[in-house]
């Protein structure tokens, strides 16, 4: 099955009323607010699509009429002719909503608000963008923006920016998308695309999002087969959920590369739960880039990089990379720099080097990486790689060659190709201008990625085979989860907004998870008889519905032994808090782990799972996933941390038990599935043992 016929399948459930080739491929276009006067954006706007060759009809839109060289005028909206299916408005903030009505009785029903003065400003432009949203729907325009650039089509020559044709270079034709919340952003990656060669065939800068948004881009993007990687940089997202759903539908056919504005550590921190407060803003963007297969990078450079190495090309199909240089030192790096990103330098089998020896100077390396020194040649190289290559103990070719020496130069493009396999990905650097500029108008031609350091093109290779892995680990659909079913307890207990630890506990005894025996003694004369239930060491401890830290109330006493200092505890500890002292068995020591839930205000509940116990926000041992999650990325999440390394068994310990674990947490999970209203889960700490699990302390805040 084609990937185009398969992602038409994946997409098929995902319903949208927006018909955007009116926003990319315009019939015609009416720019409001358009005039001669210099700095115009207007202006701008027009010069700029005449610049890129656009065939369309452009019509400006201005109370005086002004004509502007080849571009028609009328005075009014009501004065445009038929057949303008995109308008773009360039006039004052205060102007664009009353343009809405007039523009939809003449058929237009697509609208880019390059104006800014909206909620980017304050208060009051919150409010007059509020009001744009809300006229634009009742007369069904869609809108993108307000306070943005707009959008670039290069196969349709046309775009809605006003910068300078002059000064900003725009990609031809090609397989990259990209979206943009900031035009600024948008506007350098589409340069520095131009730059390197790199084509793209659409992008939008989104600016405030009032109606059309990242998710709708996606979902368009991925379904055109014109498309082959799509970029993106947001600073805060629109629909957390629905991004998570497209992006887990599109990575398995298309890489989605994604860089995170705005990521500083200034998540909420809630005052009530361990896990609302250990969640993270970024963090959690951070688990669903894990989750859904989006690749993340960090700013403009890597953004670049990865559009231009993944923009066509075989995938790496394993982590085995061949080193071919002409400098000793730079092979060194490059191993190093692999190395750190889990890519495998293998060294060249030995039959292979001798029989290179046997043909080429005996003082060329061929051990991996390849060392062809400065007197290397073209012939050489090649002749040297297709040797190597033949063996098939390679996934990827890195050739990285510096200036100075005559040998080896941009003719080496025709004749690497001519022996390169079709399946495998080849990434080239090139050290000084004259070399880069050559080698990369050479290679342009075959499609190998060419970068101007050693550093980004092993950067380059690192994605690739981090691709491929993810490429080739398509994220199964989440198992269906049945309802839990709650008891008399559960539904009771329900009813309050906090739940307290005994409460949780009983539920888990019935639903057959494991926690200690306790018991609430509330006078003196029931000490004893709690005792030989629960037989000694044991622990007293405080347990109320809103109680976060019991450590820091000195509301738990542990390892106690002697029934003395038991009566003498208890007694001080009821004088503070009457009637709320418990009784509990103190369980062997074992792995203390804190699973726990929380509801992220974006994308939605979220597990936490690491080291737990009282110094959980010390030893900082969080890993996060969202839920729903299948068996596998719970089970990865567990082993991403320090503690899942220990439950795998170190230093000649047993294993601990992962699939209590992992049940544990899928029962958790169907609670999360089943009450809306939870809020928070805090189950800290969890005592794992080699046979079984035990919940010693539990706590659940729901929405009253």
């Amino acid at each position: 099955m084609s990937e185009s016929v398969t992602l038409a399948t994946e997409f098929a459930s995902l319903s949208s009323t927006l018909n955007l080739e009116p926003f990319f491929a315009p019939k015609g276009v009416a720019v409001v607010g358009a005039a001669p006067k210099r700095g115009n954006q207007g202006k701008r706007i027009i010069d700029s699509m005449i610049a890129q060759g656009y065939e369309g009809r452009m019509i400006a839109v201005h109370p005086e009429r002004l004509p502007l060289g080849a571009c028609q005028s009328v005075r009014s909206i009501e004065d445009l002719p038929d057949n303008i299916d995109l308008a773009i408005v360039a006039t004052s903030a205060e102007r664009v909503e009353a343009m809405i009505e007039p523009l939809t009785d003449k058929g237009v029903h697509n609208l880019i608000v390059v104006s800014g003065g909206f909620a980017e400003t304050g208060p009051e432009g919150m409010l007059r963008q509020t009001s744009l949203k809300k006229t634009a729907t009742r007369f069904g325009m869609r809108i993108i923006g307000p306070n943005c650039l707009g959008t670039f089509s290069s196969s349709d020559k046309f775009n809605s920016f006003f910068l300078s044709y002059d000064d900003i270079h725009l990609p031809e034709m090609g397989s990259v998308a990209v979206v943009s919340q900031s035009g600024a952003f948008l506007s350098a990656i589409l340069d520095q695309l131009a730059s390197r060669s790199v084509g793209v065939h659409r992008a939008i800068n989104l600016g405030n999002r009032i109606d059309v948004g990242e998710c709708e881009m996606l979902e368009a993007f991925a379904r055109d087969p014109r498309v082959k990687v799509i970029g993106v940089y947001l600073e805060s997202v629109q629909d957390g959920r629905r991004l998570y759903d497209i992006a887990r539908k599109i990575t398995p056919f298309k890489p989605v590369v994604i860089c995170k504005g705005g990521k500083g550590d200034k998540g909420s921190r809630a005052t009530q739960s361990h896990s609302a407060s250990l969640a993270g803003d970024y963090s959690v963007f951070q688990a669903v880039c894990r989750q859904t297969g989006m690749i993340e990078v960090n700013g403009l450079v890597e953004l670049t990089s990865a559009l231009q190495v993944l923009q066509n090309g075989p995938i790496a199909q394993g982590n085995r990379v061949l080193i071919v240089s002409n400098g000793g030192g730079m092979g060194v790096l490059l191993t190093d720099l692999l190395e750190n990103g889990n890519c495998d330098v293998v060294e060249t089998p030995h039959r292979t080097q001798q029989d290179l020896k046997n043909s080429l100077p005996g003082y060329y390396s061929f051990r991996n990486p390849i060392d062809l020194t400065g007197s290397g040649t073209n012939e050489q190289c090649v002749l040297a790689i297709d040797k190597i290559l033949k063996t098939g103990l390679y996934d990827c070719l890195l050739l990285v060659v510096l200036a100075g020496t005559e040998g080896i130069n941009a003719d080496i493009a025709k004749p690497l190709r001519d022996i390169l396999p079709r399946d495998l990905p080849v990434v080239l650097g090139a050290y000084g201008q004259k070399l880069y500029s050559s080698i990369k108008t050479a290679f342009a031609q075959e499609e190998i990625p060419v970068f101007p350091t050693g550093e980004e093109a092993a950067w380059a290779v690192n994605l690739l085979v981090q691709w491929g892995r993810k490429k080739g680990k398509i994220i199964s659909a989440n198992e269906a989860l049945d309802a839990l079913t709650f008891s008399s307890l559960a539904k009771e207990v329900g009813r309050s907004p906090v739940w307290d630890e005994m409460q949780i506990k009983r539920w888990l005894q019935e639903c057959h998870i494991q926690v200690p025996k306790s018991f609430n003694v509330t006078c003196r004369e029931d000490l004893g008889p709690a005792i030989k239930q629960t037989g000694l060491p044991i622990v007293l401890k405080l347990v109320t519905p809103d109680l976060m830290h019991k450590t820091e109330l000195h509301g738990i006493e542990l390892n106690l032994f002697d029934r003395l200092e038991i009566e003498k505890k208890w007694q001080n500890m009821n004088e503070n808090w009457p009637g709320k002292i418990w009784v509990e068995e103190q369980l062997p020591s074992g792995l203390d782990l804190m699973v726990g839930m929380c509801r992220d205000a974006i994308f939605g509940p979220l597990l936490l799972f690491g080291t737990g116990g009282s110094y959980v926000e010390t030893y900082e041992d969080i890993d996060r996933v969202l839920l729903p999650a299948s068996d596998a990325e719970i089970v990865e999440c567990i082993l991403r941390t320090k503690a899942g390394e220990i439950i795998q068994g170190v230093r000649g310990q047993r294993p601990l038990a992962l699939s209590e674990l992992v049940r544990f947490i899928k029962w958790m999970m169907r609670w999360v599935a089943s009450e809306n209203k939870l809020v928070s889960l805090d189950f800290n700490p969890i005592r794992l043992y080699p046979d079984t699990l035990v919940v010693l302390d539990a706590k659940a805040n729901l929405e009253p």
